[in-house]
């Protein structure tokens, strides 16, 4: 087996006995907002993203219905597993498509991919998609708990004036440092630093890990907003 770097992750064995650890499931029902009884993880379960706390590993899932134009709208799960294999789920998701600020970003694709870190104080920042079934736009919430989140809304919103704001624009993932069991936000020259983007990478900097401007000297411009690129 190959030696893994200090900045690596690993080494991985993949657990057979166990897997896929999370499945569809169509009894598990949420009254949405915005559309009434769906069976909000009938279709998929997928993306996750994991942290640890209290000793315990917590899972962010992107769960999908079978429902409406896009056959499916998405939200966020949270399970918890004491040995980070076996996991029991929360019966209802926690980021969700709601009569807030923001459905109208969120609806009716919904809340996709989440990506988390820790901030220095102890609140975990998520980066999640926003898909309005024309754009995707990366966005930010906020928690203490995993339970209980807060919306930010698009995380590119006032960056250069507002001209990113609709660009195309997922998978925000925070350059963060290991401080035992937390992986926690890192700033680098004084300003927090973020990955983000499908096909291609780009960066972004912030102050406060909510909003973010794009690197423009690697980054395409609005003009490629809904072709796919970021």
């Amino acid at each position: 087996m190959a030696e893994v770097p200090p900045w690596g992750l690993g080494p991985f064995v993949r657990q057979d006995h166990v897997n896929p650890i999370l499945t569809p499931r169509a009894d598990t029902v949420f009254r949405c907002p915005l559309r009434g009884e769906v069976a909000w993880e009938a279709k998929d379960v997928f993306n996750p993203a994991a942290v640890v706390k209290d000793g315990k590993v917590w899972l962010l899932y992107r769960a999908e219905d079978t429902v409406g134009r896009h056959a499916g709208t998405s939200r966020i799960g949270l399970a918890c597993s004491d040995d980070g294999l076996c996991f029991t789920r929360l019966p209802q998701p926690v980021l969700f498509p709601d009569k807030d600020a923001y459905h109208h970003w969120e609806w009716e694709g919904g809340c996709e991919d989440p990506r988390i870190v820790t901030g220095d104080d102890g609140t975990y920042v998520l980066t999640y998609t926003a898909f309005d079934g024309v754009c995707a736009r990366l966005c930010v919430a906020t928690s203490r708990d995993l339970v209980a989140w807060t919306k930010h809304g698009p995380a590119f919103a006032a960056a250069r004036g507002g001209r990113w704001l609709d660009a195309w624009s997922k998978s925000g993932a925070i350059v963060c440092r290991q401080d035992g069991d937390h992986l926690v936000a890192v700033r680098i020259d004084g300003r927090y630093w973020m990955y983000f983007g499908e096909s291609d990478i780009y960066a972004a900097t912030s102050d406060d890990l909510l909003a973010w401007t794009p690197v423009e000297a690697t980054v395409r411009g609005p003009a490629h907003a809904r072709t796919g690129a970021a």
